[in-house]
Parts: C-alpha cells; sequence; structure tokens
C-alpha cells in the first residue's frame, strides 16, 4: 500500500508564496470578461465622483461662500445630491454584479476539482483520508467566496482611485501631496512584515483544519466500529486534541491578521494629523487656503482607504493563498492510470484473461504484492482464487479492471493489454463486485441499476 497520510499527520505546505497560483485564478475570471469590464466602467465612474467632491468642496469654501453666491451654492449643492444618489446607485449595482461573477467562478472551481478527483487513481484515495480530499473541495473554496466576490475588483477600483487622487494632490499643492506620502514606505514595511508570519500561520491552520475534517469524516465512516466495541469516549478524546490543535492555530491566524488593520488605521490617521499641522503651521513653505486644506483631508481620505482596502484585500490573499495551494496542488495531480494517446476501444468481449509474468507493487521500491502471476483463462471457464486475507485476491481484480497498473508483465483480454484500450470500454462491459460494498443515497432499483443505468 502507498504511504498514507493520516490525521495526525500535518501536510508539506511551500515556504514561499506561489504567485502563479494567484494568477491562476484569472483563468476562471475569462469566462466572465464582459460582466468584469462593466463592473470595471462603473467602478472607475464611482472613483471619479470620489475624486471630485472634495474638490467641489474647495470652491465651495474659497469661492462661493466668501462671494455670497447663493445661486451658485444652491446649484452646487444639488449637483453633490445628484452626484451622492449616482453614487449609491452604482454601488448597488457594483455589489450585486461582483457577487453574482465570483459565485460562478467559485461554481467553475467547485466544478473543476470535483470532476478531476473523479479521474484520479485508487492509489490517490489510498494515500490520504478521504476528509482531507473533502475539505478541499467545500471548505477551502468556500474561504475563497468573499475574496473571489468582492476583493479582485474592489482592488482594481482602489488603485484606479489611489492613482486619480495622488494626480489631482500633486496637481493643487505638490508640496502638501509629498508631505501626504511621508508615512507610506512605513506602511509598506509594516505590511511585508506582517505578511511572512500571517502566511505561516494559515498554512497551520490550514493542516490542523485538514485534519480535523479526515477524524470527523472517518468517525464517521467506522461509527458502527466504535460504537460495537463501546469506544465513544476514545473517539471523544481525540476529537478533543485536534479540536484544540485546530483552535489554538486558529487563534494564532486571528491574532495576527487583524494587525494589519490597526496599524495601517494608525498610519492613516497620524497622516491626517500630519495634514492639519503642515497646512495650519505652514511647515516646509506650505501656503494653502482653508478650502485647500479642507479638500486635501478629504483626499488623504481617498487616498488612504484604498490604501487599507488594497491592504485588507493583501491580507485575505495571504490567507487564500494557503488555500489555493491545497486546491491547485489537487487539480495538478497527473492522473496515473488514463487513457493512452493512441488508445482504442475494446470490442465485445469474448472473456479469455491472460496474466503474464505479473509482478505488482503498490510504490516503487516498496514489495512486491504479485511476484510473476502467470495464469490463462479461457472464454466461458468459471473460476474462484482462494487465499488467506492479504494474497493478492482483490489485487488480481483491480489489475483486470485497471483500477491500478501491472509494475512488469502485462493483463491481457482477448489478447488486448487493459493498458492499450480506453478506461470506459474495458468497464462498460465488466461487472465488478467488490469487496467493501457501497450504497448510494436512493432506492435500491437505482443502486441495482448503477453500472447500467438504462437496464
Amino acid at each position: 500500500m502507498a504511504q498514507r497520510n493520516t490525521y495526525r499527520e500535518d501536510e508539506a505546505l511551500e515556504e514561499q508564496i506561489n504567485f502563479k497560483d494567484i494568477l491562476r485564478i484569472g483563468t476562471y475570471l475569462k469566462p466572465y470578461k464582459a460582466d468584469v469590464f462593466r463592473i470595471l466602467g462603473v467602478v472607475i465612474f464611482m472613483s471619479c465622483i470620489s475624486v471630485s467632491i472634495p474638490y467641489m468642496t474647495k470652491i465651495m469654501i474659497d469661492q462661493i461662500i466668501p462671494a455670497g453666491d447663493m445661486a451658485s451654492l444652491l446649484m452646487l449643492g444639488g449637483v453633490f445630491v445628484v452626484a451622492i444618489v449616482v453614487f449609491e446607485l452604482c454601488l448597488r449595482y457594483r455589489t450585486v454584479a461582483i457577487t453574482r461573477v465570483g459565485q460562478l467562478m467559485l461554481k467553475d472551481m467547485r466544478r473543476d476539482i470535483f470532476t478531476h478527483i473523479q479521474t484520479l487513481p485508487f492509489s490517490y484515495f489510498d494515500s490520504r483520508p478521504h476528509g482531507k480530499i473533502l475539505i478541499r473541495v467545500v471548505n477551502y473554496v468556500n474561504t475563497l467566496s468573499d475574496t473571489l466576490s468582492n476583493g479582485l475588483i474592489n482592488v482594481i477600483s482602489d488603485v484606479f482611485t489611489f492613482i486619480i487622487t495622488l494626480v489631482v494632490m500633486f496637481a493643487i499643492d505638490w508640496r502638501l501631496a509629498l508631505f501626504s506620502l511621508v508615512l507610506f514606505p512605513v506602511l509598506i514595511i509594516w505590511v511585508r512584515v506582517l505578511q511572512y508570519f500571517q502566511r505561516k500561520a494559515y498554512q497551520k491552520l490550514s493542516n490542523k483544519q485538514s485534519n480535523l475534517n479526515a477524524y470527523i469524516h472517518e468517525s464517521i465512516a467506522g461509527v458502527k466500529t466504535t460504537q460495537t466495541f463501546a469506544q465513544e469516549q476514545a473517539q471523544y478524546k481525540t476529537f478533543q486534541e485536534q479540536y484544540a490543535d485546530q483552535r489554538r492555530a486558529w487563534m494564532h491566524a486571528v491574532h495576527i491578521q487583524f494587525l494589519m488593520w490597526p496599524g495601517v488605521q494608525t498610519i492613516s490617521v497620524m497622516t491626517i494629523s500630519f495634514i492639519y499641522y503642515v497646512g495650519v503651521m505652514g511647515f516646509g513653505g506650505v501656503n494653502v487656503t482653508t478650502g485647500v486644506l479642507i479638500a486635501f483631508v478629504g483626499y488623504a481620505n481617498n487616498f488612504w482607504n484604498p490604501v487599507i482596502n488594497i491592504g485588507n484585500f493583501y491580507n485575505q490573499l495571504i490567507t487564500c493563498s494557503a488555500y489555493l495551494e491545497r486546491i491547485f496542488e489537487t487539480l495538478d495531480v497527473v492522473p496515473e492510470i488514463r487513457n493512452k494517446e493512441n488508445a482504442c476501444d475494446l470490442p465485445q468481449i469474448r472473456g479469455r484473461v491472460d496474466f503474464n509474468d505479473v509482478v505488482f507493487r503498490y510504490e516503487e521500491g516498496g514489495r512486491n504484492i504479485l511476484n510473476l502471476v502467470d495464469f490463462h483463462v479461457e472464454p466461458g471457464r468459471t473460476i474462484a482464487l482462494v487465499g488467506p486475507t492479504g494474497a493478492g485476491k482483490t489485487t488480481i481484480i483491480n489489475l483486470l479492471s485497471r483500477f491500478y497498473d501491472v509494475s512488469e508483465g502485462s493483463v491481457t483480454i482477448d489478447g488486448y493489454d487493459v493498458r492499450d484500450v480506453t478506461l470506459e470500454s474495458l468497464r462498460r462491459q465488466m461487472g465488478v463486485m467488490l469487496q467493501d460494498t457501497f450504497i448510494f443515497s436512493g432506492n435500491v432499483r437505482e443502486n441495482i441499476r448503477y453500472g447500467k443505468l438504462d437496464a
């Protein structure tokens, strides 16, 4: 049997973020690029509105109010109201549209991983608990929901808002704009330092969640055995141990994650305070009107809010990278048992079976389970394989059905090597009653007809 990973063992994870995994998300975005461009258009329009409001405030304070121009004041107030209403309508559209695209991407990702798992050989399922496979299809994909639904599009909006705000700030007063960026390097350092520790924490959490899920799945599958031998307390004790590991990993990850927002928020508040100081005191030769100073504070919020959002998105990305690693690792598993490029369909079977000096081992370098097995069965004959547990009876059937490939020798049916014919044409003509019978949800009729639904 292949070396197994159990619920007690953590899976190996990469030391660094694999940005190729993050870029691969883009392949799931392609089918919805028309929707994405529409959303981006709305997002850019919203950014223009948010950038124009502080500038209108500057005009109101510096020009209209001192001049006592009530007509212009009312007109500008009306523009304010219209801008806010339009902004809120665009926000609603953006929220609904982004959520829809994100959920469609999740559907496609879950479909791909589910259908790919169906093609993987028995050896893949032999080597790890089924709970560790299940968590990738359900929990890990769900964890990506908010990042895909909001993060990807919103971060583009925030980058655009950040750039256009910066341009306007330099156009109004380049000196005050430079002072607004004094603490920006501190933010970059803060994010980079936290990124390393956060990734390690969420990798550990990913492992502990996987272990707990594997144990729960195993316990449910074996509940009859547990009750037969009255081992409920022992199972509960192990569950408590696994859950305690998961809880500690979760709390550690959360503590690190929530250092990001207070750090960015503190830097933002310090920057705005510094702008007030520079503007009021005329520090560094800065000489601005009240309207410009108020507008700059508004732009500082427009500047730092995207920075905070980008920081939060980066935060999510670090969190999700540990889960993406596991999802794409599963999608990248190449099925060992698959059709050759030139595989042909197996004709109607007559029934001759030949095992020609077959050698089989579950893992490279492992011991031989079958060693030079050689026998030949004529069509129409009925044979029985008799032997003790572990002698290789089930293995012979698995090789005939090509659930595994032989290590040496060959297995043929009517002279066709089972490796040279398509899996569907081979298994479609075979009836196999496995040692461990599995009953699907449904009625008896559906289970009996499972191999031939039109029977």
